[in-house]
């Protein structure tokens, strides 16, 4: 009894020591010739010839000639058809083979050809682990299925998660874009392409993603998210920590320190986040969105709570809108307004509901207001309804002039001269040496021209018949110093610094695109 159950025992550990080196003894299924021989070292093997079958659980070999160690279970084949078939779904095919039974690890060399029914594989140096349905290369390789063609220099394919994973010189060749990688896993199933690192998409209408820390994105339905992006265009580069891109709808989502740059216009924006219409040529930035425009010895700041750049194919139409809470800066203009557009081509700005402009020591007002920047300098403004320029003197008075319209002229950035049309009335404090008030003067007339040097007030010529009051010193009260609608709104003059502050926290419109962060699958390569 004690030795049949020593017996047992030993059976029980020599089949499980059998199962732990695979499936066991590769078995010769077939060949032509067999016959025994014996290496330089003196190791006993079995030389087979001709239409050679090996067998070993699922898996079978072929070739034309093989070299087999039985004790070693271990086998070297050789010829035009050297071939490994796994079931009835994996088959490799190559020059030459060297296989070690009880790893289980096949090592195929010269024009390799792994496929299974959704890949195939080509390299000249595969080893491909059966145990664990692992296959690697190592001096280049190219993987093609039915969506794309990727090639890389490293690279592994777990066929039973269907994980490739790719390292060195990816390139990804789809029909509608390339890829090029460092580092890189894609689903064969899924189509879902995983990479690390820096990596470059070009589609074919040129539009060029980059992702410094990594991306996802979708084969099949063409959409993509990225870590530290940029996309670029023809017309713009958009960066930010994180891109989203639908290339079928060409809609791109940028979340977290955005940045858009015009390539032709000197033009960027920055903002929190930004929503880019390829199709529509429109780009809505949000999120504190600061617009800088680089112009001659200045820049021109514009801040509001949404900004939108338009493209057009017709340069003309090309425009940034603003809105609401707008507010500008330069060194010689600064204003407010409720929303403006501005014209980039022709360097026009235009200012609606209850703008507001500083330069240098005057402030007007209209219910719409519209600037022309020439080389870069203000060189012309129009006003128009209910206009009203106030100005401060070295004495601290205000000078006021209103009408129904207005335009002023600028000579290098200072007020040259102001025309005013219709329904003129005016307050004016005429100085002696800069510090004694002669007296106040009051007038109503149609048409006023102020003439200003060193952007001072230097003298004011009213037309078509005109009213006036001239006032002295001791009989001016404040009730008679303001003419009606007048208010000074310095409080609200921005700076450079205010710029860059919210007036109001502004919340981005619902949109269907779910922004998630970038998942890294693990993955395993030589």
């Amino acid at each position: 009894m004690k030795n049949l159950l020593r017996y047992t025992v030993l059976i029980s550990l020599l089949l499980t020591a059998g199962l732990a080196h695979g499936q066991g003894k590769i078995k010769i299924d077939s060949a032509d010739v067999l016959r025994g021989e014996r290496d330089a070292a003196g190791n006993s093997y079995r030389k087979l010839i001709g239409n050679v079958q090996l067998v070993q659980g699922a898996t079978r070999i072929f070739g034309d000639s093989v070299i087999y160690y039985q004790d070693r279970n271990f086998t070297e084949v050789f010829g035009d058809t050297v071939r490994i078939e796994e079931g009835d779904t994996i088959v490799i095919t190559g020059g030459r083979l060297r296989y070690d039974g009880d790893k289980q690890l096949a090592e195929m060399r010269d024009n390799v050809i792994y496929r299974d029914p959704s890949t195939k594989l080509y390299t000249n140096f595969l080893d491909y682990n059966l145990a664990d349905k692992i296959a690697y290369y190592y001096e280049g390789g190219k993987l093609v299925d039915t969506t794309q063609v990727i090639i890389s220099r490293l690279g592994s394919y777990r066929t039973a998660t269907n994980l490739a994973a790719f390292k060195d010189s990816v390139v990804v060749t789809h029909p509608d874009f390339t890829m090029e990688a460092d580092t890189m896993e894609y689903n064969t199933v899924t189509k879902v392409v995983f990479t690390r690192g820096p990596t470059i998409i070009t589609s074919k209408d040129s539009t060029q993603l980059y992702a410094e820390a990594g991306s996802e994105l979708s084969t099949t339905d063409k959409q993509s998210i990225f870590g530290l992006g940029t996309i670029e265009t023809d017309a713009y580069i958009i960066s930010a920590d994180q891109l989203f891109a639908d290339e079928i709808n060409k809609r791109y989502n940028a979340t977290s320190n955005v940045e858009m740059v015009s390539k032709e216009q000197d033009v960027i924006i920055i903002g929190d986040s930004a929503f880019y219409f390829m199709e529509e040529g429109l780009t809505k930035i949000y999120g504190n969105p600061v617009m800088k425009k680089i112009m001659e010895g200045d820049t021109l700041y514009l801040a509001a709570d949404t900004l939108i750049s338009v493209e057009d194919s017709i340069p003309a139409n090309e425009r940034i809108l603003a809105y609401p809470n707008v507010r500008i800066y330069r060194s010689d203009l600064q204003g407010i307004a409720d929303s403006l557009a501005y014209h980039i081509v022709d360097s026009m700005l235009y200012f609606f509901q209850d703008p507001v402009l500083w330069a240098q020591d005057s402030q007007i007002e209209a219910d719409s207001i519209n600037i022309e920047l020439l080389n870069g300098q203000i060189h012309k403004m129009n006003a128009t309804d209910n206009s009203f320029v106030v100005s401060t003197d070295t004495l601290s008075n205000f000078n006021q002039i209103k009408g129904r319209d207005m335009e002023a002229f600028f000579d290098e950035g200072n007020i040259s001269n102001i025309n005013v049309y219709g329904n003129g009335e005016s307050i004016y404090f005429p100085l002696q040496d800069d510090s004694i008030i002669v007296a106040m003067n009051r007038i109503l007339c149609s048409d006023i021209y102020i003439f200003f040097e060193d952007n001072e007030l230097t003298s004011i010529k009213f037309d078509k018949k005109p009213e006036g009051k001239f006032i002295p010193p001791h009989e001016i009260t404040p009730e008679n110093t303001k003419l009606e609608g007048f208010t000074w709104r310095i409080e609200e003059r921005p700076t450079l610094a205010t710029i860059f502050e919210p007036i109001v926290k502004p919340e981005p419109p619902p949109i269907n695109v779910e922004v998630k962060p970038v998942p890294i699958p693990s993955a395993t390569l030589p």
